[in-house]
């Protein structure tokens, strides 16, 4: 299936949502990653890619937004592509996208919550335990980052919030 990588534009909003409400379902507002969001990370939709279809319909997502744990960082998530479209390696298209343009913006780091078998193909490894924290319960083995720069992992300690 052919399909476009560009950033977000607010006419993407309504069919952002079809797609986060088929992947997820309702259950995505309860996501310790969104308690980020709720708490004044900064969505940034230029660094934020959609994946569009033939027709020009959203059938995948991966948003970025700047956060701070010790220093500036980005916030990958949520990543979601339509059930549809699954297993073709849409998701790890739309997350390449993303560090690339956050890597092109002079960003340091991007930290995920997310599994390190999907997300290591596209150069995440695991926070070291204690090194990072959200605001809600996370499974450390879940928590990743990756350096855009060199030393862009080395001051990023703390709990992920909203950036000053």
């Amino acid at each position: 299936m052919a399909q476009t990588l560009i950033a977000e534009k607010p006419e993407h909003a309504e069919g952002v949502e079809h797609v986060l409400e088929r992947a997820f379902g309702p259950g995505r507002f309860a996501k310790t990653s969104e308690r980020v969001r709720e708490r004044g990370a900064v969505f940034e939709p230029g660094l934020s890619r959609v994946a569009l279809n033939a027709a020009g319909e959203v059938i995948g997502v991966c948003r970025i937004w700047r956060a701070e744990a010790g220093q500036p960082v980005y916030f990958l998530g949520p990543l979601a592509v339509d059930p549809d479209a699954q297993s073709g390696g849409l998701g790890l298209a739309l997350v390449q996208a993303c560090v690339a343009a956050c890597r092109a913006v002079g960003g340091g780091a991007i930290v995920l919550v997310g599994a390190e078998k999907f997300f290591a193909p596209a150069g995440f490894t695991r926070v070291p335990d204690g090194r990072v924290s959200l605001p809600g319960p996370t499974d450390p083995a879940r928590l990743l980052w990756q350096a855009l720069r060199p030393g862009g992992l080395d001051k990023i300690e703390g709990e992920l919030r909203a950036p000053r």
